[in-house]
C-alpha cells in the first residue's frame, strides 16, 4: 500500500513541475499577449492604468454583474487576462469604462493597483453604447430590460433609427421592437428579469399584456413567480392566468348587470311586488310570495 501512495504522490510531482507542461502554459500565454497586440493595434493603444483613474461608466447599460467573487479570484491568480476597454473622458486623465466594468470590479475586489486596457480617442456617447451593447451581447446574459433602457437611450435620445442600431449590434428589427415593447413594463416584472426568474423577452412582453388587461391578476402572477410558485412554463402559466381571471372578471360583472334598481314596493295579500330595472333595461315587476322563509331571508338580509 506504502509503494502504491509513493508512486501517486510522484505522478502528481512530476505533472506539477512537468517543464512541458510548463512550456505549453508560456505558449498559451505569449499567444494570448499576441493576440492582445494586435487587438490593440486595431482599435486603439494597450496600456497598465491606476485604478485610481478608471472609472465606471454610469450609462453602461448592464446594472448587475454576477460571479464577481470568482472571477477575483482568478484575477488574483493569473491577472487580468483580457484588457478592458477604455476611453479617456476628461482632462484629468480619468478614463470610462466601455466594456469590461465586469473585470474592474473584480480587480478591485482582487486588490489589484492596476488593469490593463485598451485606450481608445474619445468615443461619442452613441458610439460607446453601442460597444457597450455589443460586448454585453457577447459575453453573459443581460437582462432584457437593460438591453431595453439602451436601446430606448438610443432612439429616443441619441436620434438613432432602429434599422441603423439593429445593422451595427447584428440583429433584425423584431429583436429592436420587442424590447422596446417591454422598456414601460413595471418595476415588479422587471425585478423577475433581474434575479434571473424570467428571462424570455416574449414570456415578459406577455406577462406586461396581462398586467395592462387585468393588474390584480398580474400582480399575484409575478408574487407567485417570485416566490417559485408557478408550475409549468412561465408563457402557459400566464396564459392560464389571465383565463382564469377574465372569468373572474365577467362573473364580477354578470353579477353587477342582475342588480336591480327599486322604483316601487307595493303588498298584496300574500304578495310582495318590486318595480324596478336592471342597468339600461326597461322597469319590470318583480313578484314574491311572502312565506315564512322569504320573511326570514328579508330580515337576516336587512339586519346585515
Amino acid at each position: 500500500m506504502a509503494k502504491k501512495i509513493s508512486l501517486a504522490n510522484r505522478k502528481i510531482n512530476q505533472k506539477i513541475n512537468d517543464p512541458v507542461s510548463q512550456e505549453k502554459k508560456d505558449i498559451l500565454r505569449a499567444m494570448q499577449l499576441q493576440e492582445l497586440s494586435e487587438q490593440a493595434s486595431k482599435v486603439g493603444r494597450l496600456f497598465e492604468l491606476p485604478l485610481s483613474i478608471v472609472q465606471p461608466d454610469k450609462n453602461q447599460p448592464r446594472k448587475t454583474f454576477k460571479n464577481i467573487e470568482s472571477l477575483a479570484d482568478s484575477i488574483r491568480e493569473n491577472g487580468v487576462i483580457q484588457p478592458i476597454i477604455v476611453t479617456p473622458k476628461n482632462i484629468d486623465g480619468t478614463h470610462h469604462i466601455i466594456a469590461g466594468e465586469r473585470r474592474y470590479l473584480a480587480s478591485i475586489q482582487a486588490e489589484r493597483s492596476t488593469i490593463p486596457c485598451i485606450v481608445r480617442e474619445e468615443e461619442s456617447d452613441a458610439s460607446i453604447l453601442l460597444l457597450q451593447l455589443l460586448e454585453n451581447d457577447q459575453r453573459e446574459n443581460v437582462s432584457p430590460f437593460e438591453e431595453a433602457d439602451a436601446l430606448r437611450q438610443l432612439i429616443e435620445v441619441k436620434k438613432l433609427k432602429k434599422a441603423d442600431i439593429a445593422k451595427i449590434l447584428g440583429r433584425d428589427a423584431s429583436w429592436i421592437s420587442m424590447r422596446l415593447k417591454i422598456s414601460d413594463a413595471d418595476e415588479n416584472i422587471r425585478k423577475l428579469a433581474q434575479k434571473g426568474i424570467i428571462e424570455d423577452v416574449r414570456t415578459l412582453y406577455e406577462l406586461k399584456k396581462f398586467a395592462e388587461e387585468i393588474p390584480e391578476g398580474a400582480s399575484e402572477f409575478v408574487k407567485k413567480a417570485l416566490d417559485n410558485k408557478i408550475s409549468g412554463s412561465f408563457r402557459s402559466a400566464i396564459t392560464r392566468y389571465r383565463e382564469n381571471w377574465k372569468r373572474k372578471t365577467q362573473i364580477l360583472d354578470s353579477t353587477k348587470l342582475d342588480v336591480i334598481n327599486v322604483k316601487e314596493v307595493s303588498k298584496e295579500g300574500k304578495f310582495l311586488k318590486i318595480k324596478g330595472s336592471r342597468s339600461g333595461l326597461k322597469a319590470h315587476t318583480y313578484t314574491f310570495e311572502i312565506t315564512e322563509k322569504f320573511k326570514k331571508i328579508l330580515f337576516e338580509a336587512l339586519v346585515k
